[in-house]
């Protein structure tokens, strides 16, 4: 498709995109693309705080005192050990931690019996913020936020329907979007160093509502920009099976995909192996994976969990801490490609610079209302 051909196509793409019914707004469910991996360990993360004494790890020293006399814990709902989705959660509490004078700590649970008792153990030491993530905590945290009507939480990735409880959404679909649209304009084949391909991959952790958020967001993005592409779509059994992963990101390859886009969480480690081996094309998720292998791994879907977990903790120092439901966007630069997204880039994005502009193009024009992107969870 030369260029003429593939923007007129991007303009009757995003006309049709306009008439459709899709929403960006929040939803009451929530989605992530990461969960439980191995046994957890008593070490802190890198460049964190040691967890309070609980069933999943041993004691240590408490950190130093903090300027507001506030103090916020992290109790992770499974193991954090190399999984994104969970690091960036820690980055945002230390973040706001510092930035605001809020004493902070880790606990990372070993598995969701173990994170019901930690979460017990920070309220019985009076956090004044508890925060944690995904729907494997709802049901805790619901009961507990019932049971302490003054404790406050913030918990990433789902909702809570209590006064003391701010959900910290994110519309992944409108970053799958961009994503979608950005490796559809590579595999036409224009750009040099990147290989044409009549079909695109796609690697999910496990067929669910909040990852078919997605895969639709994301196969939107695909048809909007390069409507002959064929998205392939395949699914693991969880969130940490780089096993399963690999082994569909090779069948896709074998089909013709010379780009697979990986959304696999912990497994995406099988979809980078299988790149690397067979010298295709993928992406990263949740955090910018791409210092992994620049030359295979040339873009990644970011989700800031970071942001809204640094949001929640510096709006309990200044006290204007509040429940409900905080949604991070394209707007709110929440979600969307590491090169639009973040800042000061390492490595520098290898993203064609024409690409780029295309994508932060449709972008401004999302935001600005000209069209919308389906959202999964909202469909009747």
């Amino acid at each position: 498709m030369n260029h003429v051909r593939r923007t007129a196509a991007l303009a009757g793409a995003v006309a049709l995109l306009a008439a459709a019914c899709g929403t960006g707004g929040p939803t009451p469910a929530a989605s992530t693309a990461a969960s439980a991996g191995a046994p957890a360990t008593s070490d802190p993360p890198s460049g964190g705080t040691a967890g309070v004494p609980a069933s999943a790890g041993g004691e240590s020293a408490g950190p130093a005192a903090s300027a507001t006399g506030l103090r916020a814990v992290y109790v992770s709902t499974g193991p954090i050990g190399q999984n994104p989705f969970l690091e960036l959660i820690v980055d945002g509490l230390e973040a706001g931690g510092t930035e605001c004078g809020v004493e902070t700590r880790v606990v990372e649970s070993a598995d969701i019996p173990s994170m019901e008792d930690n979460l017990q153990a920070a309220i019985d030491e009076g956090y004044d913020l508890i925060v944690t993530n995904s729907f494997d905590a709802v049901d805790a945290v619901t009961r507990l936020a019932g049971e302490n009507p003054d404790q406050q939480w913030a918990i990433v990735d789902a909702t809570v329907e209590s006064p003391n409880v701010r959900g910290l959404l994110f519309k992944e679909h409108e970053g799958t979007f961009l994503l979608g649209a950005t490796l559809a304009l590579l595999a036409t084949g224009e750009y040099e160093g990147f290989p044409e391909s009549p079909r695109i991959g796609a690697v999910g952790a496990v067929d669910a509502p909040f990852l078919r958020r997605w895969s639709v967001g994301f196969e939107e993005g695909v048809k909007a920009v390069n409507p002959e592409v064929t998205v392939d779509l395949g699914w693991a059994t969880g969130f940490n099976d780089p096993a399963t992963s690999k082994e569909l990101a090779l069948a896709q390859n074998d089909a013709g995909a010379e780009y697979v886009f990986a959304f696999s969480a912990a497994g995406n480690t099988g979809v980078f192996e299988a790149a690397a081996e067979r010298d295709f094309m993928t992406t990263g998720v949740d955090t910018d994976q791409r210092a992994i292998d620049p030359e295979h791994i040339i873009e990644s879907m970011v989700k800031r969990t970071d942001v809204g977990v640094r949001e929640a903790v510096c709006d309990l120092a200044g006290g204007e801490f509040s429940g409900g439901v905080a949604a991070y966007g394209l707007a709110e630069q929440g979600v969307g490609p590491a090169f639009i997204t973040l800042e000061d880039l390492v490595p520098p994005s290898g993203i064609p610079q024409e690409v780029q502009d295309q994508v932060r193009d449709l972008a401004e024009q999302f935001v600005s209302g000209v069209f919308v992107v389906t959202d999964f969870l909202a469909q009747g």
